[in-house]
């Protein structure tokens, strides 16, 4: 694929543009102003421009130089394809197999589009959309063919997130009401639906398929060092350090609580919190989130080699969209009155509509991780029942959109799962206090103002004097 793509001379160029977009990053947050939004988005910092550029070039880094490797990515479908690789879906495949020409095209499109995204400045908004969106239609065919081909979910998050962002894109240059609500609504889709939502899959799924004793004795973590992955040895950068961890016997289940503290008891903290509390303690919650996860990362890179890197990239993109908040002391958005008198009925009509469709996804996506997760505790009995096709992955992971994210866990125990959780009962409680939330957030603001509108209009009109 370096050949292919001549990855010598893209590399200093995607390292350079890396460069310019945390500058240009870096230099948003000083004098950043936010519209303030009291609606299903409050407590949520805003996606910038910028920072979307920043991932663009990180990932695009990360790609380009094969960072990644041994997991695959979505740049590297031509390759896979004429090396004799063999597309899942029948259609694709007749498409593309006899010739990889085409999926070279969109490789050559997605970067001449994102790499003109990545040199426009953002305050050339129509120019930065356009160059974006014809980036993300290639990226998406290659990422999703790429992720059910070579039965792989580590770049699953990121397919999911890079839909989410064509979708928000449009508005997010904007510096209106619309443009702040777009971008507070992509940082809490990133966060809810493709970080945290797949990190609880991943710890029920130890749950399920290992079982409760497993997590508390860490005989699934032991399972994971010693034969859970295939050439696990050649893959550790450091088979030292790798050892030392098999031999400490006695402190194995001290890391397997710290694990599923991690992918249990922080997911469920990013979700169910409650949005007044979102916003007072958002970020402390959200960054010893990102920061455990980055760890996690860091300790599975140094003992197993590569480990969802595209996650690391999305983990780093979210704590840089926290960071305005944090430095500012978790300030709070502007009183629900002085957002009526700054915004005006009108743009208050057509931001309702757009927080409503932005929380309208945010749910349908977590009501997608509740059945994926609802059927794999039925052992893919409702996927069958509902006609959905089987399993690509072991028999029990679609891969796309949602995943189980079963690593870790032994095959044999995938077919007679030795704890069920109730996962789906989770998210869809999850799910329905945060409608509950927004909702009664929502409503209150725009009865509060629209009460506002109608006291102006009263203050204008003509003042009678009554008769004594």
């Amino acid at each position: 694929m370096q050949r292919a793509i001549h990855a010598w001379a893209l590399l200093p160029v995607c390292a350079a543009l890396l460069c310019l977009a945390s500058w240009r990053w870096w230099r948003s947050l000083d004098g950043a102003e936010q519209q303030p939004v009291d609606g299903p988005q409050t407590g949520w910092p805003r996606f910038t421009v910028e920072l979307l550029q920043l991932h663009v070039a990180a990932q695009l880094t990360l790609e380009v130089g094969a960072f990644q490797a041994p997991e695959s990515c979505a740049m590297q479908l031509p390759e896979f394809v004429s090396g004799g690789g063999t597309l899942r879906t029948p259609l694709w495949n007749h498409i593309y197999t006899k010739s990889s020409a085409r999926l070279e095209a969109a490789r050559r499109l997605l970067l001449a589009a994102w790499l003109c995204f990545l040199c426009l400045p953002p305050r050339y908004r129509r120019a930065s959309t356009c160059c974006f969106l014809a980036g993300v239609a290639p990226y998406s065919m290659l990422a999703v063919l790429n992720l059910t081909s070579d039965m792989s979910h580590t770049n699953q998050p990121l397919s999911l997130f890079v839909v989410a962002a064509a979708l928000a894109m449009p508005f997010l240059g904007g510096r209106d009401a619309a443009g702040d609500i777009a971008g507070r609504w992509l940082t809490q889709f990133l966060a809810l639906c493709v970080l945290a939502s797949g990190y609880l899959a991943a710890g029920l799924s130890k749950i399920r398929y290992a079982g409760v004793t497993a997590v508390l004795n860490g005989d699934w973590l032991h399972f994971a060092l010693t034969e859970g992955t295939s050439g696990i040895r050649q893959r550790s950068p450091c088979p030292w350090l790798l050892d030392r961890v098999i031999a400490l016997d006695q402190h194995v289940p001290l890391l397997s609580w710290g694990a599923m503290a991690f992918e249990l008891l922080l997911p469920a903290l990013v979700l169910v919190l409650p949005a007044p509390l979102r916003a007072k303690y958002c970020g402390y919650v959200h960054l010893a989130f990102v920061a455990s996860a980055i760890g996690f990362h860091a300790f599975n890179f140094a003992v197993l080699g590569a480990n969802f890197m595209s996650n690391c990239v999305l983990l780093g993109v979210l704590g840089a969209a926290l960071l305005p908040q944090v430095r500012a002391g978790l300030r709070q958005s502007l009183a629900p009155e002085d957002a009526g008198r700054r915004e005006g009925a009108c743009s208050v009509t057509v931001s309702s509509s757009l927080a409503w469709a932005g929380s309208l996804l945010t749910l349908l996506c977590l009501l997608g991780w509740a059945a994926n997760n609802a059927d794999a505790d039925s052992k893919n009995e409702i996927g069958a029942a509902l006609g959905l096709p089987r399993p690509v992955l072991h028999g029990i992971d679609r891969l796309f959109p949602f995943s189980v994210f079963a690593m870790y866990t032994e095959k044999r125990t995938r077919k007679w799962p030795k704890g069920l959780a109730a996962s789906h009962a989770v998210l869809l409680v999850i799910t329905s206090l945060q409608l509950l939330s927004a909702a009664l957030q929502h409503s209150g603001h725009c009865k509060l103002v629209w009460r506002r509108r109608d006291d102006r209009e009263a203050r204008l009109l003509p003042q009678t004097d009554t008769p004594s």
